[in-house]
């Protein structure tokens, strides 16, 4: 066996280990949140609000640098610190008058300017052809038809940012409320058919001193009835939408949608492109996650007395004028109905109504009787 002598010692090697993990928390982007044009004279509003967060993994690429300082064995290793994905959510409402009640009663007030007596002229309401009336908008004489009548849209556009592809709550939620803010009022007396007196609403309307009272009434979708317990409003809708996938690739180099780059570390996007210049500290997706931008449309229409029923005015309303006030009421965006499925918009406060939308002004002059003697 062959020997050698060995001297003890040892050898000291240094070795500077340089680990960047990351930010445990980036700057987040900034979004808008308000109500555009938030009045009752507006048919066109604008909402804005900051997404729901979303958390979502990342990845980041590591290697071995050799002792030429050549880079070999990239390596995809999870990141220590969730990011969160945010992004500008909005709706906007348009609201028109499809035919408003000037049209929908042109054709008998005009016939009554003329003074022509043709009743199939008067398909929505009997105007008096008396000369010195024809200087109101719309004269009537009480105990006659008078329909309600008229035609209104809305449409509602909604973008939100969801992992999931499909219809929102978001956008249902704000479908309901605008059809349910629909309002028709009106002080008018109307007769029933059992020759009772009461209001848009058919409610009984008071007699004082023999003279029948003004009870203003509003009918809406969710209190529907009107007078004979006919329900006034018809609602039609048609839906339709579009799913935009935000894309992203989990390689160095592949293409990024710069939404994601808003809220990862290593980008310009977020203000974060030194981590990669001084530490070569990048992010990216990791696999197996989505995000879809979801752009949503109902169109919804309004159409009242759609069949044209006769609604006759009682022959005791009194002399005077009346309103028939078409509008739509507040919406309270932090109600139950909206935060209960924690719907991000319900920040934003309260709707404004549009009030009116659409008004007329009637006189009543006489009665049908005066016609008859």
């Amino acid at each position: 066996m062959a020997k050698a002598p060995f001297n003890p010692g040892s050898d000291r090697i240094f070795i500077n280990a340089y680990i960047y993990n990351g930010k445990k928390d980036l700057k987040p982007p900034s979004f808008e949140n308000k109500i555009e044009n938030n009045g009752n004279m507006y048919l066109q509003k604008s909402l804005l609000w900051q997404s729901e967060p979303y958390p979502f993994d990342v990845i980041r690429w590591m290697c071995h640098i050799d002792e030429n300082g050549r880079e070999h064995n990239w390596t995809a290793v999870d990141g220590q610190y969730k990011r969160t994905f945010r992004q500008q959510n909005s709706a906007n409402i348009k609201v028109k008058l499809k035919s408003p009640m000037a049209n929908e009663y042109y054709q008998g007030r005009d016939a009554a300017e003329k003074g022509i007596n043709r009743k199939d002229l008067y398909d929505k309401a009997v105007f008096a052809t008396d000369k010195e009336l024809q200087r109101f908008d719309y004269p009537i004489k009480s105990g006659y038809y008078f329909n309600p009548a008229g035609e209104y849209k809305i449409t509602l556009e909604t973008v939100t940012y969801k992992p999931v592809a499909g219809k929102t709550k978001d956008h249902e939620n704000l479908v309901n409320a605008l059809i349910n803010s629909f309002r028709y009022e009106t002080d008018l007396i109307y007769i029933t058919d059992r020759r009772e007196a009461v209001n848009i609403n058919n409610n009984p309307v008071r007699s004082i001193g023999g003279k029948l009272q003004k009870e203003p009434g509003s009918v809406s979708v969710m209190n529907n009835q009107s007078v004979n317990g006919i329900n006034l409003l018809t609602i039609d809708t048609s839906y339709k939408s579009d799913f935009e996938e935000v894309k992203y690739s989990s390689v160095s180099g592949g293409f990024t949608d710069e939404r994601w780059k808003q809220v990862m570390e290593g980008y310009s996007e977020s203000g974060t492109l030194d981590s990669r210049d001084n530490f070569k500290y990048r992010e990216y997706v990791k696999e197996g996650q989505s995000m879809y931008k979801i752009t949503e449309t109902t169109e919804i229409t309004i159409k009242v007395n759609k069949d044209n029923i006769n609604f006759y005015t009682h022959a005791h309303m009194p002399d005077g004028e009346y309103y028939i006030r078409v509008w739509m009421a507040d919406i309270n965006l932090a109600s139950n109905n909206f935060t209960s499925i924690n719907n991000a918009y319900n920040l934003l406060g309260t709707l404004k109504g549009i009030v009116p939308l659409d008004e007329i002004i009637i006189t009543v002059k006489g009665s049908m009787y005066d016609d008859t003697n």
